[in-house]
């Protein structure tokens, strides 16, 4: 089952500032990506996007509104976009919007609108080859903050900002027959990002032969008693039980193995903010639901119990600088 696995789908998107206005206040051309993160069980996670709608919180500022209708695609100009998410993997992406379109936006703090088109964004499933849904309520994903500032740039393809869908939290199969109700996609997980960088490793067969393993990434610089939550969303109508108060993860992401015994496995978490974090890998049987909080141990321990050396670890992630962590 889809919401069992985790799903970790990016989109980015790119602030150019330029020169300032009547009014002095700078502005900002906007350009817009895709990106993905391997995927457990779907061969095709497709999304097409109608319009974008750009809102300033910021009271001074008129609560301006851009509403973006066309998009950057191949060089060409078009009505809408739709993307197999799938192709566009770990730190890939693809942009969207380029600032050459001129849409220009004031300094401040945004939230996004965007506008899907279901019957153009689908699920199709590796196990069985069928196509199934993906339902979004008034096929409007409203997304949380972001700051427009001028230390966001573009550099030739390379879009400033990032949205990234974590669908390991985002990406929900309702009921228990996909058939039925489809998938839905909630912003719960999805954030936009700016001066990013990227993490990715090995992890080592000792760990791969325990089972399926997944990393989790976490704000800030931890230790191992900190406690850690696996994938929960409380506000969600399927949510039973106490709100957590164990640390809950940004993003995670399974582990990538092309094998069955004594293999090494890879993973990589694109589009990570500056700052610290630590990472932690779970390696056994046990799957994480995304919307359940279900106690899972993380990090992974071994067989007396004891937390498996290096399976906790702590990187500082700089703009434009990949890091490497291995387990």
């Amino acid at each position: 089952m889809l919401n069992k696995h985790a799903i970790a789908i990016l989109a980015c998107l790119s602030l150019f500032l330029t020169a300032c206005n009547s009014d002095n206040k700078e502005q900002a051309k906007f350009s817009l990506g895709l990106s993905d993160a391997p995927v457990d069980d779907a061969e095709i996670v497709m999304i097409k996007i109608d319009s974008i709608k750009v809102i300033n919180t910021d009271e001074s500022n008129g609560k301006q509104e851009i509403l973006i209708e066309r998009f950057t695609y191949e060089g060409a100009l078009v009505d809408s976009i739709q993307v197999n998410l799938r192709d566009l993997t770990g730190t890939r992406q693809i942009k969207i919007i380029d600032e050459a379109q001129g849409i220009s936006l004031d300094d401040g703090v945004y939230t996004m609108e965007l506008n899907v088109d279901d019957a153009g964004s689908y699920v199709v499933l590796a196990s069985n080859g069928e196509k199934y849904d993906i339902k979004i309520p008034s096929s409007r994903l409203r997304l949380g903050e972001f700051t427009v500032h001028s230390d966001a740039v573009q550099v030739d393809d390379k879009p400033a900002y990032t949205i990234e869908f974590d669908l390991s939290q985002s990406l929900v199969l309702r009921g228990n027959d996909p058939a039925k109700n489809g998938y839905i996609i909630k912003p719960h997980g999805v954030r936009i990002v700016s001066l990013y960088g990227d993490i990715s490793g090995t992890v080592s067969a000792i760990n791969t032969n325990l089972g399926a393993c997944m990393v989790y990434l976490y704000d800030g610089t931890l230790t191992e008693s900190a406690d850690l939550a696996d994938l929960f969303d409380s506000n969600d109508v399927s949510f039973v039980g106490p709100v957590p108060t164990a640390i809950a993860p940004l993003a995670a992401t399974n582990v990538d193995v092309s094998g069955t015994v004594d293999v090494k496995g890879t993973y990589s978490i694109g589009f990570v903010p500056e700052g610290d974090y630590t990472l932690a890998l779970r390696c056994n049987s046990e799957t994480d639901d995304n919307i359940l909080y279900e106690r899972l141990t993380i990090p992974s321990v071994d067989i007396k119990s004891q937390p498996v050396e290096d399976n906790l670890q702590t990187v500082h992630i700089s703009a434009d600088s990949p890091s490497i962590v291995d387990f």
